[in-house]
């Protein structure tokens, strides 16, 4: 068992006032009562030589009182484990799995969480929809590839494989131990009544709204059928194609169109809880330009 899972913190202002205790005046006064000794050389390394007569006690507190002053530094670079109101993080094999108390907590506080055990990652939990909660995406890292695709971040639950969103069901994100890079990350949360999702997934896909129905190359009464018999509301965003139909863009200007019910349906996203996003054109293209080609199965499942 690591011996520095079980040390306390000790804060500065712990300290406040303990120097002129009367049991610090009167350790004070044994130790400068010493006469200084000589240093010891030695061929493999170097060591002090002790005063004589300080007592045991003397030097259980002159050790509290180092490790006071260093204990910050210490355990702020090395420590195996760190808990405050908004995570709980410790080592578990070669890597830090930090359990996610508050999912709305300052983000700062997920920070500081990350930093006592030496590692440079700035968390950022945002509301997304169902398909896309517990799942992580990175905003920025240096070195090496994103956090989707780098093997020293994953993410989970605690207890493994329940529902996020749920009493006693808790988001985690491992970081492995060695990682001496910086990052910002994010990580996918439940959203709060109201709240738009800033990490969406296809409306399509289990656990989405519109689980099970293709919504791709319909027309928009189609879909909109559909969107009535699950009691959803639907808002468009109007795309225009690049050439080869390999992608798209959303021109503002031309968001105020009225869309008829014989435009077409390219993809449909989750906006907000009982809101969906549909991507539509005027016109049937040859191909679906949100996807350069027919539109993945894995997004349907």
């Amino acid at each position: 068992m690591n011996e520095l899972k079980n040390l306390s913190r000790v804060r500065d202002e712990d300290l406040a006032g303990q120097v002129s205790g009367a049991g610090a005046r009167a350790l004070l006064a044994s130790v400068t009562a010493e006469e200084p000794q000589p240093v010891r050389s030695v061929s493999r390394g170097f060591s002090w030589s002790r005063p004589r007569r300080l007592a045991a006690g003397a030097v259980a507190v002159a050790g509290l009182a180092a490790a006071a002053v260093i204990g910050p530094a210490v355990l702020g670079g090395g420590a195996t484990s760190y808990a405050n109101s908004a995570m709980d993080i410790r080592l578990d094999g070669d890597y830090y799995v930090a359990t996610i108390k508050d999912p709305l907590a300052d983000h700062a506080k997920y920070t500081e969480a990350f930093k006592a055990v030496g590692l440079d990652v700035r968390l950022e939990l945002v509301p997304s929809s169902p398909s896309q909660v517990g799942k992580v995406t990175g905003v920025s890292m240096e070195p090496g590839p994103s956090p989707a695709t780098d093997r020293r971040i994953g993410s989970g639950t605690s207890p493994s494989g329940c529902t996020p969103g749920r009493a006693g069901c808790a988001l985690t994100l491992s970081v492995k131990r060695d990682y001496d890079g910086g990052t910002e990350i994010r990580l996918g949360r439940p959203a709060e009544s109201g709240e738009k999702y800033r990490n969406w997934g296809s409306a399509t896909r289990k656990g989405e709204m519109l689980e099970g129905f293709r919504v791709d190359e319909k027309t928009v009464g189609e879909v909109l059928a559909e969107t009535r018999k699950r009691g959803l509301k639907a808002v468009y965003e109007i795309i225009t194609p690049a050439p080869g139909y390999n992608g798209w863009r959303a021109d503002p200007d031309k968001q105020s169109a009225k869309v008829g019910d014989d435009w077409i349906v390219w993809e449909a996203r989750s906006e907000q809880a009982g809101v969906l996003r549909l991507q539509v054109t005027e016109e049937r293209l040859p191909k679906n330009p949100v996807f350069g080609g027919p539109k993945p199965a894995s997004l349907n499942q």
